[in-house]
């Protein structure tokens, strides 16, 4: 393994220790930190043995903090992952999890933008648009 620097090593695990992190923030952390993009490899290596780093673990806090506390649908989650470069199969198995929340979370949100857009004179038609386009900004199949 190549000789890692440590003060760069121990920001970095301090970093990571500080919540969950993926690969690719990892990876920009880095390059902030001035290492050289040679040695990045060897220091993700590094934090995975020691268990600093695992995109399992990321995946799965990532879709629950993003569901109970932004109440995102499965598409705008699995595109954030995406943008993160996390695993394909690592996303659909995590969002797979939580199908059972999905109509849910959808029902709620249906409710409460339904009760926000009661003082406007909308007609069906037009609350069913604004409804669905909605939803499919905060990540649903509609």
């Amino acid at each position: 393994m190549a000789k890692l620097d440590p003060i760069i090593q121990r920001k970095i695990m301090r970093y990571c220790a500080y919540q969950e992190r993926c690969t690719y923030e990892v990876e920009h952390k880095l390059l902030v930190l001035g290492c050289p993009p040679n040695k990045i490899t060897a220091y993700i290596r590094y934090l995975s043995v020691e268990d600093f780093l695992k995109e399992a673990r990321y995946a799965e806090v990532f879709v629950r903090g993003k569901i109970n506390n932004n109440k995102w649908g499965p598409r705008k989650i699995e595109m954030a992952l995406m943008a993160k470069k996390v695993d394909s199969a690592l996303i659909q198995r995590e969002l797979v999890q939580f199908n059972a929340q999905w109509p849910e979370l959808e029902a709620y949100w249906i409710g409460r933008m339904t009760k926000a857009w009661a003082y406007k004179s909308y007609d069906e038609y037009t609350l069913k648009g604004k409804l669905r386009a909605f939803l499919r900004q905060k990540g649903f199949f509609v």
